[in-house]
């Protein structure tokens, strides 16, 4: 009787501290793999070579039937990988436009000509085991991970924007580009930082191109809290002694613009403060010279 209730208790304990995949109600043991294995919402699956049971209702052979679950649905099939986000940029269930349809590859399999996971996803290399080549875009490894959509899409349809290109060959102010970020055109000789009008966050308009997150710079979030008094006198003598600005946000905060200037050069008068640092490298507003006299080093 003792050795039945050590026997229940470490039961108990082993399989409390497993968490359920979000579709399932209990934990299942997956019978065609090589060793049964029991999986929580924390297991990748792929490249093992030991779930099949997770999309088979049988171990397939390749170019034979799939004898897919869920009669083929990518959506539970791969479930894992839905759901994740609302710029989650993997738009499935897309009719192929048939004037597009010959630039879709042949090796990109269609379901009823709509584009699965499996399309773009080579399913069945992620189904062996694979300890280092680990790349399922079709045709893969390709130099740049952008080149695999152009395998598709018209690479000169997809040029990258620059918000910073703000001056067009004849000299003139590309007024498209100020409204990337500004509610309206400011008067580019005369408004002040307090005058102008953003369209948004402007740490949320600079992260639409700029993928900078966590400790910036220098291993700290500078735009975490506010200046402290002392860093707020530090800022003044700067833009007094170097006449440039820094300019916070309205609750007292940094943000990208208070340290770079995201104009080029010749948007705004040379004279101006707000004009500092716009053909510098990394738009310092004070080139070279920003950490060190901020932070007195």
């Amino acid at each position: 009787m003792k050795n039945i209730s050590i026997i229940v208790l470490i039961f108990f304990v082993f399989f409390s501290g497993c968490r359920l995949a979000p579709d399932q109600k209990e934990l299942k043991v997956k019978t065609l793999a090589s060793q049964p294995v029991i999986i929580d919402e924390n297991t990748n699956i792929h490249y093992t070579g030991q779930f099949c049971g997770e999309c088979h209702e049988q171990r397939p052979t390749e170019g034979g039937d799939p004898c897919l679950k869920f009669n083929g649905d990518y959506n539970r099939l791969c479930r894992c990988h839905h759901g994740m986000s609302p710029g989650y940029c993997h738009p499935l269930d897309i009719i192929t436009r048939r004037d597009r349809k010959p630039d879709t590859p042949a090796d990109f399999p269609l379901a009823n000509e709509n584009f699965t996971c499996n399309t773009c996803h080579d399913v069945y290399k992620q189904c062996r085991k694979g300890l280092f080549d680990k790349q399922s875009l079709r045709g893969a490894p390709y130099p740049i991970r952008t080149d695999f959509c152009y395998r598709c899409h018209d690479a000169k349809e997809y040029k990258k924007l620059n918000a910073h290109h703000q001056i067009q060959p004849d000299g003139a102010l590309n007024i498209k580009m100020c409204l990337y970020c500004h509610e309206k055109k400011p008067d580019e000789k005369t408004a002040t930082y307090e005058e102008v009008t953003f369209i948004g966050d402007i740490k949320t308009l600079c992260r639409r191109c700029h993928q900078i997150a966590g400790n910036h710079s220098g291993n700290y979030d500078h735009m975490a809290e506010k200046p402290t008094d002392e860093g707020l006198m530090r800022m003044k003598r700067m833009k007094e002694k170097f006449n440039i600005i820094l300019p916070l946000t309205e609750d007292g905060k940094m943000t990208c613009i208070t340290c770079h200037n995201p104009h080029e050069k010749g948007v705004i008068p040379a004279d101006k403060p707000s004009a500092k640092g716009a053909d510098s490298k990394y738009r310092h507003r004070l080139p070279e010279q920003m950490c060190k006299e901020c932070h007195q080093m």
